[in-house]
Parts: C-alpha cells; structure tokens; sequence
C-alpha cells in the first residue's frame, strides 16, 4: 500500500503544488478535502508532477478521507512526539492542516499518533515545508512493517481502550504485537 498525504483543506495552491513535486519524490498519493481554490491553481509549482494532481483524491471530510488507511500521524506545534523520535512503518501516512491553522482537535482525534517538528523561536512552519521535513524523516528503504489488522482486533478484545489506543498509538511492529498478544495469552 502506497502511503498517502493528507491536506486539509489546503488554502495556498501553491504549496499544493509544493507537495505534489514531494510526493512525486518520495511517492506518496494526494489525498486533499476540500480544497480552497482549483487544483489547476497548483500547477505552476508542481513542475514535473501534473499527474499527481491530476491523480489527487477530493473528499469532502476528514473522516472519508482517512477511512481506509492503516496508520495516520497528523501534525499540531508543540503537540504528541516529535517527528524526530517517530518510528514509520511502511504504511504511516500523513495528515497535514490549514496553512492558518493547522488541525482541529476533532481532527488529531482520527490520528493514531500526533507529531511535531522542532523548530526554533516560531513554532509553526508552512505547510509544504512541513510536508518536506516529514516525508523525509519518514523515508527510508527500512521501513517496518504495519500492525496487521487481525493483530489490532486481538489487542482491542484483549487490552482496556486507553491501553490499547497507549499501544496503538506506540506504533508496535507486528512482531512486537505478537510477542504482546503472546504474554497476553499466557494468563
């Protein structure tokens, strides 16, 4: 499964083109809700990736827009773990908010992890320089592999909600989950 960018509602075509130019390098698939201007708009800065614009799904929510991925990191200043320590797995995709004002907190609760670039005095960078940052930390030919979904509904029977969204939000990998659901299985 390819990993995905998420924007939300993105206001400054510009920088969606930006991204398109990011995701046709580290290949990633756009995902955009509800786009504040014309996809055409961002062509003059996706340069050679037109088809990922062209290729770009529209949605109307966040929710539809997220429904089917496996993994999600959404991104809020001084908010959850920094991008630095965030381990990716292969099928972590990202979620990134307004260029004015980032993600809702009802947003950040359809992530399965919230993370936050250092910066310096100013915390908030723009939003194709965030997507930039983040890709590239995430991009690595070792990545691990996803939690399966099999894994995740044992843990969910077996753990209390906020132990098992604790572990979830971790971002285990599958061997770990079996080595967890293993100790689990002993008592």
């Amino acid at each position: 499964m390819k990993r995905k960018i998420i924007l939300v509602e993105p206001e400054i075509p510009e920088n969606t083109g930006f991204i398109a130019r990011l995701s046709a390098n580290f290949d990633y698939d756009i995902r955009i809700v509800n786009p504040d201007f014309n996809l055409a708009e961002a062509r003059k800065t996706a340069s050679s990736a037109q088809d990922k614009l062209r290729e770009a799904r529209i949605f109307d929510s966040v929710e539809e827009a997220v429904n089917d991925l496996n993994y999600v990191v959404g991104t809020k200043p001084g908010r959850g773990v920094s991008a630095k320590e965030f381990q990716p797995s292969e099928e972590t995709s990202l979620m990134i908010g307004r260029e004015s004002s980032g993600l809702t907190d009802e947003e950040l609760e359809l992530c399965e992890t919230v993370l936050h670039i250092d910066t310096g005095r100013y915390p908030s960078i723009n939003q194709s320089h965030a997507s930039a940052i983040l890709m590239h930390c995430f991009h690595s030919p070792d990545q691990k592999e996803s939690v399966r979904e099999g894994q995740k509904r044992a843990l969910k029977d077996r753990l209390p909600d906020k132990v098992f969204s604790a572990v979830i939000h971790s971002n285990p990998s599958p061997d770990q989950v079996d080595s967890m659901l293993g100790e689990l299985n002993k008592d």
